[in-house]
């Protein structure tokens, strides 16, 4: 499935700097920076409302965006073609707090992480196999365009004891993927046994002896003398 192209509206931003930062998030917008092919990089703001809807959280490094830009002077800073580079989050709030967004040529073939998403059900968890997803993305090459927003891993066919490696993935014609083909995917794997001690259980005509208590030592009292010895 082909990755999202996607219009988002932006604005150019005068005002730079951690203050100037937190300002635009108490508006509700993301600063944000865009760079690449030999352009100067330029500072925007992002409804983050705005954002959120148009970018699916799953496909934020395979959609295809036309930034709007608004504001500044409008023959100098034209829309411009771009995927994001990076996101950074707030880990506690999950709030986005900035995105780097890198100019993008439509003609030139690009390296991009897609993720990797389980379908299908397998017959061997079925029966009790456990399923381990070990690898959740891959890095892709094509032409921007071509970037899928994300690659199904079907597990209809996995019994216990089998794997899904790389190489085995679909991809479209004109995407090939970089990661290491032999790398594992998913895994089927056995049920994890438990075995208990067995009761130990009394033979017949088996005779335990009894253990005897101790013997009490007690202080030996001398013999009375003999009378007239």
């Amino acid at each position: 499935m082909r990755g999202q192209q996607i219009e988002l509206p932006v604005t150019v931003r005068s005002e730079v700097g951690k203050t100037a930062s937190r300002r635009l998030r108490k508006e509700g917008k993301i600063p944000a920076v865009v760079y690449g092919r030999a352009a100067e990089p330029l500072a925007l703001a992002v409804d983050e409302a705005t954002f959120r809807r148009a970018v699916p959280d799953n496909a934020l490094y395979s959609s295809l965006i036309t930034l709007q830009i608004e504001g500044g002077t409008q023959s100098k800073h034209k829309d411009a073609t771009v995927m994001i580079k990076e996101v950074q989050r707030d880990l506690i709030e999950r709030r986005l707090m900035s995105i780097d967004f890198r100019r993008t040529s439509l003609s030139e073939s690009i390296q991009t992480p897609v993720l990797v998403i389980r379908v299908g059900e397998s017959p061997g968890v079925k029966i009790g196999g456990i399923l381990e997803h070990l690898t959740h993305e891959v890095i892709v090459e094509c032409l921007p365009s071509d970037v899928p927003n994300r690659i199904e891993a079907d597990v209809s066919a996995l019994e216990i004891g089998n794997s899904l490696r790389v190489r085995d993935l679909p991809v479209s014609p004109g995407v090939r993927i970089v990661t290491a083909e032999d790398d594992v995917v998913i895994v089927i794997s056995p049920p994890a046994v438990i075995e208990e001690a067995a009761p130990v259980e009394e033979e017949e005509g088996v005779v335990v002896e009894e253990t005897a208590e101790p013997e009490v030592l007690t202080e030996r009292q001398p013999e009375q003398q003999k009378d007239n010895e």
